[in-house]
């Protein structure tokens, strides 16, 4: 088990871990791949259920949005150091274009700013095996909203 008062990365990683076994980070299939000098990176894998038309068969935007927004969640949590409770404020995507057909999506996500109990991070999501950048993002956080209790354990 981790230890909830802790910044140390390894204690994170396994909090990620964990985060992404449950609901719709489960169903997409997204995964941790590192955090390497406070950037988070999430893997988004193709699935053909998640694609935007069988005829295309590329992600569709909503799996793409989702992943940011989860990878921008994890760099919030490892910027502040503990689990809480986060919400999101404001996230702007901008998509530069589609990943080629069954092709999944590397997000790198990290904090740049911080005022009060607003977090601002900035993320770009890259096509599977390669440089290519499909989407960029900005985004507004807030921490410790009204939210489950992340150290509590399941009923």
């Amino acid at each position: 088990m981790f230890n909830l008062g802790t910044t140390d990365v390894d204690s994170m990683e396994q909090l990620f871990d964990m985060f992404f076994t449950i609901g719709t980070h489960h169903d997409l299939g997204l995964s941790l791949q590192k955090v390497e000098n406070n950037i988070v990176v999430v893997q988004l894998p193709f699935q053909h259920k998640h694609a935007d038309s069988i005829e295309n068969g590329s992600l569709h935007t909503s799996a793409i949005a989702t992943a940011v927004d989860s990878a921008c969640g994890c760099a919030v949590m490892l910027h502040i150091g503990k689990p809480t409770t986060i919400a999101t404020v404001n996230l702007r995507i901008d998509h530069i274009r589609k990943p080629d057909p069954g092709l999944g999506l590397v997000v790198e996500a990290s904090c740049y700013q911080t005022a009060d109990d607003f977090i601002y991070v900035g993320a770009a999501a890259f096509q599977e095996h390669s440089r290519i950048m499909c989407c960029n993002s900005i985004g507004v956080f807030k921490s410790d909203t009204p939210g489950p209790v992340l150290s509590a354990k399941p009923l």
